[in-house]
């Protein structure tokens, strides 16, 4: 409450404002939350009839419009985000508009001026101070350097980065404050959601980090003639201006112009497509926002993209979790699927693990009986977002954005009347992510990790237990058991706790050669390794599903070809 008390103090009128709005478009019940904040005061606000007869979704994309670039921000990251908003409110923030009216040319060759310290005149030979494109962040401009090259200059709006620093202490505030206060709030994480909205917002208000965008995809396309990236100068931007070439062609929407210009249609769109899964697969870094109006056709059929302001990445955890993931679609396999759903999401306390994992296997059997070449990548997503809607379950930002990007791919060539496969073009990928995922020194390198952190556990945990025992000693530790088992499986995590305990002492007692020894190989060690395996055969034997490395095998091999087209 401290800090939701001081963020008030601060920006009292900013929050009067925003609880204004709520309640002008029919939110009185989030505006009288804010209402019982201490130094907010709300009047009786009546919503007129014409905000009335819209749905909710509606009004709510024309509160975020009116309070200005943060929240028409904040409502286009959860138009990303069905899974915490639902399908219906996703789509209608879908349509939220960025567009906002440019700041006046003096205003922004003074910005220019300033941020790249010398006369408009010596840094460009020409400086057009009508904007030729305005979003909700930044204005674009159209300039010539002094060498004749066309440029285009991207420039903050005069005053976003204080709006935006107002705005997201105020979120991360009430967030924090609500998440408290209300369970049910709660069940969503907003603490969460907006501190990676906070991520977000600070890239998008820092042209230094586009720059490096476009450096880093000028690389990875660098030996690709037939896709032009624009190209930055970096002594022409800075922190809030930001100088590219200009790239000039035809757009991606009219399909008889471009076939009158020569261009197949079909094979332009899966060039397209191919482009963003080198992007995702090859390179782990993608462009975020592949909608028409960022692709443009130039001479030469090359494919130039645009707005490189919102990026992408898959990290090498992500990538682990992806490949399970399609391992477990390939093979039918509920509960390894719901095990990774649960570690890639941030599940609420209260989760019915069992129900989640019934709707799974629904789920995979809705989508992915039938022939896998030719599966509807939308309706697959659409289906997986609801389901997470459903338990309460958080995808995480990158993940949510990846689905985004997919789904945008797939809905490229339909825009033109094309209908590709996108599974079918993304095969040759998650077939290479099958072979990293059984690959011998992928899996010898998890092993020793694994085997490092066992043995950091055990060194450690006589002076953590004594740590517990102490606390438990001087009162200053309680802990309260409350076990339902009845099913035994508290039991068999002990054994499994047990035979891996004991499969670290084995190679530890084989490593070092304690003896006695036969044949130079430790007795000891070999006794406690086959104690080993027999107590997790136990377990593996006390699954339901349990299946034999035999039918495991025969699983994956006939999986590998449905999942690699």
């Amino acid at each position: 409450m401290d800090q939701l008390t001081a963020a008030v103090a601060k920006h009292h009128r900013r929050i009067s404002e925003i609880a204004h709005v709520l309640a002008r478009y029919g939110f009185a019940e989030w505006a009288s939350r804010g209402a019982s904040i201490p130094g907010v005061k709300i009047a009786r606000q009546l919503t007129s009839p014409d905000i009335a007869a819209l749905s909710t979704g509606e009004r709510l994309r024309g509160a975020l419009v009116e309070l200005g670039t943060t929240f028409i921000k904040f409502g286009q990251m959860l138009s990303l985000r069905p899974d915490l908003v639902g399908p219906a409110m996703a789509a209608e923030l879908e349509k939220l508009q960025a567009a906002v009216a440019p700041d006046a040319g003096d205003m922004v060759t003074a910005i220019v001026v300033a941020e790249l310290g010398k006369p408009i005149e010596e840094l460009f030979a020409s400086f057009d101070p009508d904007a030729i494109g305005s979003g909700s962040v930044a204005q674009v401009h159209r300039a010539t350097m002094h060498d004749g090259t066309d440029v285009v200059v991207k420039v903050l709006h005069a005053g976003v980065e204080r709006r935006v620093a107002e705005d997201l202490e105020l979120m991360r505030a009430c967030a924090k404050f609500l998440e408290q206060q209300d369970r049910e709030i709660a069940r969503y994480r907003p603490a969460i959601v907006v501190e990676e909205f906070d991520k977000m917002m600070r890239s998008a208000i820092d042209m230094s980090q586009e720059l490096g965008n476009l450096q880093q995809f000028g690389k990875n396309f660098a030996t690709e003639p037939d896709v032009a990236i624009p190209t930055p100068y970096p002594d022409l931007s800075s922190r809030r201006a930001l100088t590219m070439s200009r790239i000039v062609g035809q757009t991606f929407t009219d399909r008889e112009a471009l076939e009158a210009d020569g261009w197949d249609v079909d094979r332009l769109v899966r060039r397209a497509i191919e482009i963003y899964l080198e992007m995702i697969f090859r390179d782990g870094v993608f462009h975020a926002d592949p909608h028409p109006g960022n692709f443009l056709l130039l001479t030469g059929h090359r494919i130039g993209i645009l707005d490189f302001g919102d990026v992408g990445y898959i990290t090498a955890e992500r990538r682990a979790q992806l490949q399970s993931l399609v391992i477990a679609v390939g093979t039918y396999d509920v509960d390894g699927l719901t095990d990774t759903i649960l570690e890639m999401s941030t599940p609420p306390g209260d989760v019915d693990v069992l129900k989640l994992r019934g709707d799974i296997g629904i789920w995979l059997r809705r989508y992915f009986l039938g022939d896998i070449a030719h599966v509807d990548v939308a309706a697959v997503l659409s289906g997986w977002t609801a389901m997470m809607h459903d338990h309460h379950l958080l995808l995480p930002a990158d993940l949510a954005l990846l689905f985004r990007v997919m789904l945008e791919l797939q809905g490229l060539g339909r825009g033109v009347g094309i209908d590709v496969s996108l599974t079918e073009l993304a095969a040759p990928y998650v077939h290479e992510m099958l072979g990293e995922q059984f690959d011998p020194k992928r899996m010898a390198r998890h092993a020793v990790h694994m085997a490092r952190s066992w043995e950091h556990l055990i060194e450690s945990l006589p002076d953590q237990v004594l740590t517990a025992l102490e606390g438990l000693r001087s009162g200053k530790l309680a802990v309260e058991f409350r076990v339902r088992d009845v099913d035994g499986a508290v039991d068999r995590l002990v054994d499994g706790l047990l035979a891996s305990a004991s499969l670290l002492a084995a190679s530890q007692l084989i490593a070092r050669k304690a003896g006695p020894r036969v044949a130079g190989l430790s007795v000891a060690g070999l006794a406690v390794a086959g104690a080993t395996m027999v107590t997790w055969r136990r377990l593996a034997l006390k699954r339901p599903d349990h299946q034999s490395l035999v039918q495991r095998a025969r699983m994956m091999a006939a999986a590998a070809p449905r999942l690699s087209g």
